[in-house]
């Protein structure tokens, strides 16, 4: 890389870039050969790392975007290209949903847990909203998946409840918030680091899905240290370029199973010695999470 240019993280990327440089932020265009190479991606993200130069008017060009360490993406239905990165060089991800309003849906928590695991991001359940119901029934709910090793988060902006938790979670790290429109990403992210103007939304009362108050995603630097980006909320969330085949080592309570069964190529669904059935029967492996590979496995099909 040449040594004249000025390197800097991207904190917003939209019409314009915004880079996080030793020099300030600096309001960036892009070299279109810096942005070939993650076009059908999407693009330049925030989180990337980049080399630019300055111009007279205090702006800025990004001439390269350096090798991402990680990204987490999805895949979108209908168009025209299939992947959408979300975030890059990120340590971890914040999964958020409501307890209520909009409802939860541990089936779509294990689609962003799996994506995750695939992506080989350490992955954090927050359920906000913990003020609407209460919170020992949440608690018992959410033990599916402290009982497998994440780390779980109950929050909520009103009572105050899981923010310092939650602070100190994002602390010194890369991290993004994911999730549906409408669960408060926006509103945790102002609790932990009060003063910022996030625009926050609420939830359609004809459909009972949250309202995109997010638009793009951002990079916002945290005063206890770190960085975490505020994402637009998604309805839906598909897996790109996860194989077929390595969806199972995606659940990580499947991982001690899966080399056992008597298949090498077995997709754990109807073969006979699966031991990861044998597990399930015997209570060691949740049933709710394995009827969500098979349907999952279906839905790849």
């Amino acid at each position: 890389m040449n040594s004249d240019l000025l390197q800097g993280v991207v904190l917003q990327a939209s019409s314009f870039f915004e880079v996080e440089t030793s020099c300030g932020s600096v309001f960036c265009t892009a070299r279109s050969k810096a942005v070939s190479p993650l076009a059908q991606a999407g693009g330049i993200v925030p989180g990337d790392r980049v080399a630019i130069t300055l111009t007279p008017d205090g702006r800025g060009v990004i001439e390269e975007v350096m090798p991402r360490k990680t990204q987490f993406s999805r895949k979108v239905a209908g168009k025209r290209r299939d992947e959408q990165v979300i975030a890059a060089n990120l340590d971890q991800v914040v999964i958020v949903f409501a307890a209520a309003n909009p409802p939860m849906k541990e089936t779509a928590i294990n689609r962003y847990l799996t994506t995750a695991e695939y992506c080989g991001l350490r992955s954090v359940v927050c359920i906000n909203k913990a003020d609407l119901v209460s919170i020992e029934v949440l608690g018992e709910k959410m033990s599916v998946y402290s009982d497998i090793g994440y780390d779980v988060i109950i929050a909520s902006t009103v009572s105050g409840v899981g923010i310092s938790t939650l602070r100190e979670t994002l602390s010194g790290k890369m991290s993004a918030l994911v999730g549906p429109s409408g669960v408060g990403k926006s509103s945790l992210i102002s609790a932990v680091e009060p003063g910022l103007d996030l625009a926050v939304g609420d939830v359609s009362g004809s459909t009972g899905k949250g309202r995109h108050t997010t638009t793009s995603g951002r990079l916002i630097k945290l005063a206890g240290g770190g960085y975490v980006a505020d994402t637009p909320g998604m309805r839906e969330f598909g897996f790109y370029r996860i194989p077929r085949q390595e969806l199972a080592w995606c659940f990580r309570e499947f991982r001690p199973h899966i080399d056992a069964c008597k298949f090498w190529d077995c997709t754990h669904t109807t073969e006979p010695g699966c031991r990861l059935r044998e597990a399930v029967e015997q209570g060691l492996v949740s049933q709710a999470r394995y009827e969500h590979y098979v349907r999952l496995m279906e839905e790849m099909r």
